[in-house]
């Protein structure tokens, strides 16, 4: 909980900084805002690790294999990382290019998945009389 409260104080903080910042010098502002939710991104990776571990273990115990559950963790942090450079080039006032950041990542996500698609669809057929 400590850790999620540090969080909150610093994300309000710095939000307050990049407001009044942002009346004197528009594009200070938001060099404060960006580098804030940068910080923030690595903070929340950092204590992903313990998440990993457990998605692991949760894998073998299943007995889908190592490399299912690391393209799971793969796909996972290709969605927050997506989700992180469209909001950054919404904080910059680039809707245009986060509306295509968005596509992109979709379109990587897809990629990524296909082949688990392909497994999972050959599994079906071979359980098919």
């Amino acid at each position: 909980m400590s850790e999620a409260l540090k969080m909150t104080a610093f994300a309000a903080v710095t939000a307050a900084a990049a407001f009044l910042l942002r009346a004197a010098n528009r594009q200070a502002g938001a060099a404060v805002a960006m580098a804030a939710g940068l910080m923030l991104f690595v903070f929340a990776s950092e204590h992903l690790s313990a998440a990993a571990a457990l998605l692991r273990e949760m894998g073998d115990r299943a007995g889908i294999g190592e490399e299912t559950a690391g393209l799971l963790m793969k796909l996972a942090a290709m969605a927050y990382l997506t989700e992180f450079s469209v909001q950054a080039c919404r904080d910059a006032g680039e809707e245009g290019l986060a509306a295509r950041a968005a596509l992109c990542g979709k379109a990587l996500l897809m990629a990524e998945t296909l082949p688990l698609a392909a497994r999972i669809g050959e599994l079906a057929l071979s359980l098919t009389p």
